[in-house]
């Protein structure tokens, strides 16, 4: 039997320039019952990010150490680069009484759907409001160069497809709104189960008598 637990996995799943990192960063401060599970990856670390807040940043013999040892509930490679979700942060949120937020794609939404109960799980996809968008927003971020920005659009367009896997997909035109809503179907989640608890719990004073 699937108990149902209080604190969720929460996923946000989006195509690279949908903006899901972005949506993850102001959850996190908009919400203090949630902590976000931190990948490691196997990339270079990038101007302003920091070893131990936005990723774990190590190398690729240890990344395939870990994965050997079972550490990670799912693992992913995009564009050449590794990326895993450590079984140790469903521990530290749990201690916390926190949701875990995980910012990972597709695939590894498919994984822990496959790990975990459905009823633990509370998944978004995000889409751009164009492909056209999309593409703008990738030129902005001054990351890549046109060969890349072409691959992540060949990539996203692949990944867009899979937006029926998910709960909730969300169309991300402004970014405060769409944080906004996915804020409150966490806390919607929320108050069923605490109401579903609550019912419970009277329910064995009411029937048992």
């Amino acid at each position: 039997m699937n108990i149902e637990n209080q604190n969720k996995l929460i996923i946000i799943s989006s195509p690279s320039g949908a903006g899901k990192t972005t949506l993850c960063k102001l959850l996190l401060k908009k919400m203090n019952n949630i902590s976000l599970s931190i990948s490691y990856t196997t990339r270079n670390k990038r101007l302003n990010e920091i070893n131990g807040k936005d990723y774990y940043f190590v190398s690729m013999n240890k990344f395939k150490d870990l994965k050997t040892k079972n550490y990670f509930i799912e693992t992913a490679k995009n564009f050449n680069n590794y990326y895993g979700s450590p079984y140790l942060n469903i521990q530290k949120a749990n201690k916390k009484n926190n949701h875990l937020l995980f910012d990972i794609d597709w695939n590894g939404a498919r994984k822990i759907r496959k790990n975990f109960s459905k009823k633990n799980i509370i998944d978004f996809f995000i889409l751009p409001p164009s492909k056209k968008e999309l593409k703008n927003r990738l030129i902005k971020r001054g990351r890549d160069n046109k060969k890349e920005i072409n691959l992540r659009l060949s990539y996203a367009y692949k990944e867009m497809l899979h937006y029926k896997e998910y709960k909730y997909v969300l169309i991300n035109e402004n970014v405060l709104n769409t944080v906004n809503i996915i804020k409150k179907i966490i806390e919607f989640n929320d108050l069923i189960y605490n109401n579903r608890k609550t019912l419970n719990s009277k329910l064995k004073r009411i029937i048992n008598f």
